[in-house]
């Protein structure tokens, strides 16, 4: 028999018969049913945790609540404030029956080989095949794991198999359980290539503060990005220290919000800041409902037969472990309605509050020593005493008013505004008992 690179298209399909691929599909049947995953390793796999033994579904619970220690009282007894939900990561069996016709395949693989030089084996071109089909279903996974995906029983396509993060933040939001009052969330207005540096800065700085503990990642579509470098370019291209404007991390991060930047979100209208384990991927991969075959059921074809259970969750939507930033990016083109009302970000302005004593002592019976704060710049703060069983202060001028004996935090605080952050300042104020 002649060597396979010299074959003709029609005396290869006589040697890579139909017999031959189903023997090489269940040769290599974990490969193709990992191949999926081989198919984005080096995009999404780096972003999101992928479980590969879930059967069905599984639980998670998210534990919101709340305890902390106060000055020693008998009286410091009440009830915890506290809540589990359960948040369940399902996946559902898919599957897929292609028929094809084998010889044309086989000609562009053999076109391919005389081209390089090399010289393929009939398993090669068979496993070429095979995998060929295989890395498609991963791809088209792949394309919906962040945005597009919406379970539908009675779909045709992956995107009706699984919701993608982006369909289960919707749902949370809708259920207000994603929520600014809750800081998991927050309305970032519109994003371009002129306020994309401020508006990522200060939507990770809006983040809870045990969320910025922990190293996360910011992931966003390459839209967004585009924008954040060319902002970022323009603001501090005269910076000699500036070689490479190629970010891998936020600017002023401190180096523990890392952008993971991925294709498969282009469309998307949120970001998330997050772990990598608070991204879930579910399938099973080695599980009997899984498969990968190739049979002969009508003349002149071959049918290629893939099965496969997959799904996804968030494992906590708390401010804890994650931040959703809702936007539009604006594009390029002339706005046809540039007074349509659009809500874009507003950068905030620090204001910084002090007291001249951190702690003053007054004695019961004579007349307190009362501070005023000093801001920057000048706006109107509001005063208040931590306890009001030692001493009470006026809300407007923070005249105080001697109650008791003990130590009391006098606080000034100011609401912020639409330019201005909020802030406050404290000082201790402890009182004797008249000599």
């Amino acid at each position: 028999m002649a060597r396979v690179e010299f074959l003709t298209p029609d005396e290869m399909a006589e040697v890579i018969t139909p017999e031959l691929l189903r023997e090489s599909a269940q040769q290599i049947r974990r490969e193709l049913l990992t191949m999926p995953f081989q198919v984005f390793q080096d995009q999404t796999a780096k972003f999101v945790t992928v479980l590969p033994g879930v059967r069905n579904q599984v639980m998670f619970n998210e534990l919101d609540g709340d305890a902390e220690l106060a000055p020693y009282s008998i009286n410091n007894h009440d009830t915890a404030d506290y809540k589990i939900t359960g948040r369940i990561l399902e996946v559902f069996p898919g599957n897929c029956a292609k028929d094809f016709d084998p010889m044309p395949l086989f000609h562009s693989i053999y076109g391919e080989s005389l081209a390089l030089g090399q010289a393929l084996t009939k398993h090669q071109i068979a496993r070429k095949l095979l995998v060929l089909f295989a890395a498609k279903i991963g791809k088209h996974i792949n394309d919906v794991v962040f945005v597009g995906g919406v379970r539908n029983v009675n779909g045709k396509r992956t995107k009706d198999l699984f919701d993608s993060f982006d369909t289960i933040i919707g749902k949370e939001i809708t259920e207000g359980n994603i929520v600014a009052a809750k800081n998991n969330y927050i309305n970032l207005g519109k994003i371009d290539k002129t306020n994309a540096t401020e508006v990522l800065k200060e939507f990770y700085r809006s983040c809870d503060s045990e969320l910025k503990k922990q190293k996360t990642f910011m992931y966003m579509s390459q839209e967004v990005y585009d924008c954040y470098v060319d902002d970022y370019q323009a603001r501090h291209g005269s910076l000699q220290y500036n070689t490479s404007f190629d970010k891998e991390f936020l600017e002023g991060s401190r180096g523990k919000c890392q952008l993971a930047v991925l294709d498969n979100m282009s469309g998307s209208q949120f970001l998330k800041i997050s772990t990598k384990p608070n991204f879930l991927l579910g399938t099973d991969i080695m599980n009997q409902q899984n498969k990968a075959n190739v049979g002969k059921y009508s003349s002149w074809v071959c049918t290629f037969e893939y099965a496969g259970v997959y799904g996804e969750q968030i494992r906590c939507i708390n401010k804890e472990l994650l931040k959703v930033g809702e936007f539009s990016l604006e594009s390029d083109k002339p706005d046809s309605d540039p007074d349509d009302g659009g809500e874009t970000i507003v950068v905030k302005t620090d204001v910084a509050v002090s007291f001249d004593n951190a702690v003053v002592a007054a004695t019961m019976g004579e007349e307190p020593t009362s501070q005023t704060a000093t801001t920057e710049p000048s706006v109107a703060v509001t005063y208040s005493s931590s306890d009001e069983s030692v001493a009470t202060v006026d809300a407007q001028t923070g005249a105080l008013t001697l109650v008791g004996a003990g130590t009391t935090l006098i606080t000034a605080s100011y609401a912020g505004d639409t330019t201005h952050n909020a802030a406050s300042a404290s000082y201790a104020l402890t009182v004797s008992a008249q000599g």
